[in-house]
């Protein structure tokens, strides 16, 4: 698989947002939205993972190609889940449905009696998002990056599977690396922000829930200015 990936040059007057693994958890996304409050010079960044686990996987994929369509800087990367998904949908579609019922996704796709398709602007959404993004100062992937390699950015697998590594500022050219899939306690990842790491993790594991103090917000780093937005999962409160 082609690596995808993007450059992008801050914006004058604007923040560099990144959110987190939102994992069908709609109703969140949209808190989190507000708080954020996004101005047209904004850049925003997803990480990846928006279906799958949660309660409303089409619902987040709706109110992120809206959002596209609202604002001109939004970039998705792609996930562990939607790779997985969109590959078995154009290599083994005998399998889609049954992975379509595991993931919760079933409402992405149109049914002409017993054939079924997934919808036009669904496919189209997975098809464009990108395995990472650098910009001056930080690079943006799913999960991690393995620098020790010579090219470090060709093994999709890694970038979107791997759960370790050890950052290196040299290797990493002194750019932070900014990734969600493993899920990390918030006082790490507040820590993580504070100490200003080249490795800094934004999954806390929105899907758990909020019945955990150290689990279930959703995240976003503005790391021009460099602040947590959280937001508490809100999915059990409807």
């Amino acid at each position: 698989m082609a690596v995808k990936k993007k450059y992008v040059s801050p914006i004058k007057d604007g923040r560099q947002l990144i959110v987190g693994d939102i994992h069908g958890c709609s109703r969140t996304l949209d808190a989190l939205l507000k708080k954020v409050d996004l101005s047209e010079n904004d850049q925003i960044f997803f990480v990846g993972d928006y279906i799958n686990k949660g309660p409303d996987s089409k619902g987040v994929l709706d109110t992120l190609i809206a959002l596209k369509k609202e604002y001109s800087n939004v970039y998705f990367l792609r996930g562990n889940n939607e790779s997985y998904f969109y590959k078995t949908l154009k290599k083994n579609e005998s399998r889609v449905l049954r992975l379509a019922r595991r993931y919760k996704v079933e409402d992405l796709f149109k049914y002409e009696g017993i054939k079924f398709f997934l919808r036009k602007r669904y496919r189209k959404f997975l098809k464009s998002t990108l395995h990472y993004i650098e910009s001056d100062d930080f690079f943006v992937v799913h999960t991690l990056i393995d620098f020790k390699y010579e090219i470090p950015f060709f093994n999709t697998f890694y970038i979107l599977w791997m759960r370790n590594f050890k950052a290196s500022k040299k290797l990493q050219n002194y750019k932070q690396v900014i990734h969600g899939h493993k899920i990390t306690a918030i006082k790490h990842i507040r820590k993580a922000v504070k100490n200003d790491k080249y490795d800094i993790p934004i999954d806390n594991g929105c899907v758990l829930g909020n019945n955990n103090r150290d689990y279930g917000r959703l995240i976003c780093f503005d790391i021009t200015n460099r602040i947590l937005f959280e937001q508490e999962n809100v999915e059990l409160e409807y």
